[in-house]
């Protein structure tokens, strides 16, 4: 079996359980697809796991800023502070460990997505968190069929 047939199968029924685990226990199944999406697309593994939690989480930590100074200065316009923490996220990513700047912008927009929700930052970071951890399960579990059955 290749690893995509693999991946494929591991995540459909990871996807599953998530949807399940998240309704049980009051998460936002979309955020921890985005945080799994976010592991693959920085590259899985150790790397996936370290640019992708803490690029995510960087993300919600500006929204949450950005939404803290529109309540502090109600009269300046919401742009101008999207304009400002959108350049700081993209300069941010000189600093290695930042330096997936789509994971940022993916953890900003779910905390935005999640907050019109009405819920916390932190369902949201939970839910991206979680998400990188799908990813890993996935991962590995994909790479252990595939190569149970290339033996």
């Amino acid at each position: 079996m290749t690893y995509l047939i693999s991946v494929g199968l591991t995540v459909g029924i990871l996807a599953g359980a998530w949807c399940f685990a998240a309704d049980s226990f009051q998460l936002i199944s979309f955020a921890g697809f985005l945080g799994w999406a976010t592991y693959f697309a920085a590259g899985g593994g150790v790397k996936g796991v370290k640019l992708g939690l803490c690029s995510n989480l960087s993300g919600v930590i500006w929204g949450i800023l950005t939404l803290t100074l529109c309540g502090i200065f109600p009269d300046v316009p919401y742009y101008f502070f999207t304009i400002i923490f959108a350049a700081i996220m993209c300069w941010q990513a000189h600093l290695e460990i930042l330096s997936f700047i789509p994971g940022t912008f993916i953890g900003n927009a779910t905390f935005y997505a999640v907050n019109a929700l009405g819920d916390s930052p932190e369902i949201t970071a939970i839910g991206l968190a979680c998400g990188i951890f799908l990813g890993i399960i996935s991962d590995k579990s994909a790479r252990l069929l595939a190569k149970n059955e290339e033996a």
